[in-house]
């Protein structure tokens, strides 16, 4: 893993864009206790299925085993979105956007309004999405 000098964030290759502009996670809850009842149910979720890293910057928040595979965008007013990596496309009424990152990675995206949505199905998502973090789909 190279470590950034600046941020100290950790990443499977040296020099990987990033934002070194980390913040606490406070700052993107503050007066949104809602919206962090939801985040803290879904990285619970996650961490069942062993450590992950949480990385916090200005724009978002991403969980890490050796790689990226999953977190949320800075939260909105009301909502959250949710996004994870596979290496295929999901078709799903639930996703808002899928977009395809070269050459092999599809970044899906999930509104989250509440904690009933971080649900079997969204868990399901993640665990797959775990798996290309741990870079299983290179094996």
């Amino acid at each position: 893993m190279w470590r950034c000098p600046n941020c100290g964030q950790t990443f499977v290759s040296p020099n990987l864009p990033h934002s070194c502009h980390v913040v606490p996670l406070s700052a993107h809850f503050d007066g949104k206790p809602e919206l962090l009842t939801i985040y803290e149910r879904l990285l619970a979720a996650v961490r069942e299925r062993g450590p992950v890293t949480e990385n916090v910057t200005k724009s978002r928040i991403t969980f890490q085993t050796q790689m990226r595979f999953g977190g949320i965008d800075a939260p909105r007013r009301d909502h959250i979105v949710a996004r994870f990596v596979l290496t295929r496309p999901l078709e799903s009424e639930r996703l808002l956007r899928v977009d395809f990152i070269p050459p092999r990675y599809y970044d899906h995206r999930v509104r989250l309004d509440s904690p009933d949505d971080v649900d079997d199905e969204l868990l399901g998502w993640f665990a797959a999405a775990r798996d290309v973090g741990d870079r299983r789909h290179l094996e």
